[in-house]
């Protein structure tokens, strides 16, 4: 017998078809070969794809691991590996701005939501019914239609293998163990071949399914897993829950959605929901990625549970305004009624629950680089490699310094959507996905598959980096340089480019000057300008994949190194300095007015432009949630900046002092969680410059 652990790789080379058909044929294979595991005592199986030496990932395409696959078998396989063709398309310009994080595109492929529902509720039997359906309607999209079916062949291998594993394991299994084993059993007998039944058997299938596609995102896992809940026992299905809340965190899920509203304002909270936060609550696990939805109707309870949640430091859940996540959406073009399913994938990005792939990120934009090009004639002050477009390097007047520093930004966007662009076609051609297509609607129906413009919607989403600290820098010039005339331009650009020698003076003149994140429309309003100039100019451009381009901010673990590779700015930032603003929100330390002074800041931007995840980063004293009255001061910020258009709120419970000590003793607090931007991790994973960037952020009280 083969190695079971090049399963993949034996269907994917015996097959002669399309690339589809031989990636669907390398899911064959690994489902009848692979290694198995059983988990939660033996209530769940897992088929961990990810782990294979050879394998195909939702993010990547064909990956290989270099340091398990022979020479001879990596030679095989090497024409088809996804990374290096994508590596292959970047232009000289491209690398150099990748590399000095002026900006990237088409990295990797990205995070989605399938749609697990129909799943659970048609079963592969159902699915299989709709292929039919549709191949009649698609002539000519044979080998298309015969990769699905391949796929959904995998499925049905995996499920019947891993019942008679789980029945061959229970007989020499504890009894707890060996009885969990044989319900695992004669679930996987049943679905997902067939619908599922209670919430046990939708659980199995679904985490079978879910770690067999690389473990992705559950996406509104208590909407589509609540009717099998209301099927089953409430403390079974607690019983379950837990076992599986221990597997999400084992395999490091990622986005979980809680409730929300339907098109017409609905409250969908449930029991499940409840259910979710408090076993998220009592585990204090920083995964998955939980985000709530709320909106006019959300229940008073479903805010208090949250903020209980919250009140545990995990920094989840994440909250949403469906307020205005679905006007966004909606002017996309997407109906009402798909624009009400949306669900957060991967960190923080907005996807349409089982209806695109758009919720990634494409590429990202430093709006801080793209001053410090503006005021060095394109240049990197680092470096001196011509990295943006050649703009004047004096300046008579402010209105000079925002043209240039607006098409450093226009071309800098230009650069991420040409690698993004360059990276979708290559994946939509050499890397299909034809499990995700099953599961993905449009994609049948149109006979395309998931990567090549399938899915009913395929927009884009570029992030976007320092943006408080271009707002700072640009309104400093604006205030010191051209109103107030107490520095010249020729003297504030010799300082930044000798990173401010001999100019400590004017470097804390320029720290100190008005700060965006104190309700001061001076900093706010230019502020909002170069975010709508940046976010409309995205809404202009078309992704390969065939939608729109549209903007976001949730900056995560790249802050600190983004501002390693950044020059002197004129906010008084110092060459190479680690302290970028890491969300929406000010840069770190600089909101000294408040949370409501930091929130009405951030209110100012028309967050209806934002088409991913608009993150903003907020730090409360322990204290607040020590008592009703400032869990209710809480929650009554929270619904403020929702009612004000705020988008998205992420909530770190902690002190300053427990921080500092954590960074000087990590073993004291290895149970210390932080919200880093569109995720949660433990404050000593994190490195050095990201942990200071973190302490510096203020611990509000309300």
């Amino acid at each position: 017998m083969k190695d079971p652990e090049f399963s993949f790789a034996d269907g994917f080379l015996a097959e002669e078809g399309t690339i589809g058909e031989k990636i669907a044929a390398g899911l064959k294979s690994a489902a009848a070969g692979m290694p198995l595991r059983f988990t939660g005592n033996g209530l769940f199986a897992e088929a961990p794809m990810r782990e294979l030496p050879v394998t195909t990932k939702f993010d990547v395409g064909l990956a290989l691991d270099p340091e398990r696959v022979p020479e001879e078998l990596r030679e095989r396989l090497a024409p088809w590996e996804t990374g290096p063709m994508i590596d292959a398309t970047r232009t000289g310009e491209e690398r150099n701005a990748d590399a000095e994080k002026l900006c990237w595109g088409g990295g990797w492929g990205g995070h989605s939501n399938p749609a697990y529902d129909m799943l659970l509720t048609l079963g592969t039997r159902g699915l299989r019914e709709r292929i039919a359906l549709y191949e009649r309607l698609n002539p000519g999209k044979e080998s298309f239609y015969r990769g699905l079916k391949m796929a959904l062949d995998a499925l049905e291998i995996l499920a019947s293998r891993a019942s008679r594993e789980a029945e061959e394991h229970a007989k020499n299994a504890p009894e707890e163990e060996r009885e969990n084993l044989l319900r695992l059993s004669r679930a996987l007998s049943h679905a997902p071949k067939e619908p599922a039944g209670d919430f046990h058997e939708a659980a199995a299938a679904f985490w079978l399914v879910f770690t067999f596609d690389g473990v992705d995102s559950p996406g509104r896992f208590d909407q589509f897993m609540f009717p099998a809940y209301q099927r089953s026992d409430p403390r079974d299905a607690r019983r379950v829950m837990e076992a599986l809340w221990e597997e999400f965190y084992r395999t490091r899920t990622w986005n979980l959605c809680l409730s929300g509203s339907d098109e017409d304002w609905r409250d969908e909270t449930n029991d499940l929901t409840y259910l979710i936060l408090d076993v998220a609550a009592k585990a204090k696990y920083n995964t998955p990625n939980i985000t709530l939805r709320v909106h006019r109707n959300t229940p008073d309870e479903l805010y208090k549970a949250a903020a209980k949640t919250l009140a545990t430091g995990i920094g989840m859940p994440a909250l949403y305004n469906d307020e205005t996540v679905v006007p966004a959406l909606e002017a996309l073009g997407i109906p009402r009624v798909d624009a009400h399913r949306y669900c957060m994938n991967g960190c923080n990005q907005i996807d349409i629950m089982g209806k695109s792939h758009m919720g990634l990120e494409d590429g990202e934009v430093s709006l801080i680089k793209c001053v410090e090009l503006a005021l060095n004639g394109g240049r990197s002050l680092l470096t001196g490699k011509l990295l943006g477009v050649e703009t004047p390097e004096s300046f008579e007047s402010f209105e000079e310094v925002m043209d240039a520093y607006k098409r450093q930004v226009e071309h800098a966007a230009d650069l991420a959507i040409s690698m993004a662009n360059k990276a979708q076609e290559v994946r939509g051609t050499r890397a299909t996905n034809p499990l995700r297509s099953n599961l993905i609607l449009g994609c049948v129906e149109k006979g395309a598959d998931y990567r090549a413009g399938g899915p009913l919607y395929n927009h884009g989403q570029i992030l976007t980096e320092g943006l408080a600290d271009a707002a700072d820098s640009l309104a400093a010039i604006r205030h010191l340089v051209f109103e107030k005339k107490e520095v010249s331009m020729e003297r504030l650009l010799r300082a930044i480019r000798t990173d401010f020698e001999g100019e400590e003076v004017l470097r804390q003149k320029l720290r100190s000057d008005v700060k965006f994140g104190n309700d001061d429309d001076r900093t706010d309003l230019l502020a909002k300008e170069i975010y709508e100039h940046f976010f409309r100019y995205l809404l202009t451009k078309r992704t390969w994949r065939g939608g729109i381009y549209g903007g976001g901010l949730s900056t995560f673990n790249r802050t600190a190194d983004y501002g390693s590779h950044t020059g002197a700015s004129a906010n008084g930032r110092k060459n190479r300095d680690v302290f970028l603003a890491d969300s929406l929100g000010a840069e770190p330390g600089c909101d000294v007015k408040g949370p409501t002074a930091a929130l009405l800041s951030a209110a100012k931007y028309d967050q209806t432009l934002a088409k991913s995840g608009l993150v903003m980063n907020i730090k409360f004293a322990k204290e607040l949630f020590a008592s009703e009255r400032g869990e209710e001061n809480f929650i009554r910020l929270w619904k403020t900046y929702f009612e004000k258009g705020g988008q998205q709120l992420s909530v770190n419970v902690v002190s300053r002092e427990e921080l500092l000590d954590a960074k000087e003793h990590p073993e004291r607090h290895r149970d210390l969680i932080v919200r880093v931007g569109g995720y949660s991790e433990y404050f000593w994973k994190l490195p050095e410059g990201l942990q200071d960037n973190i302490i510096r952020r203020n611990a509000f009280e309300v």
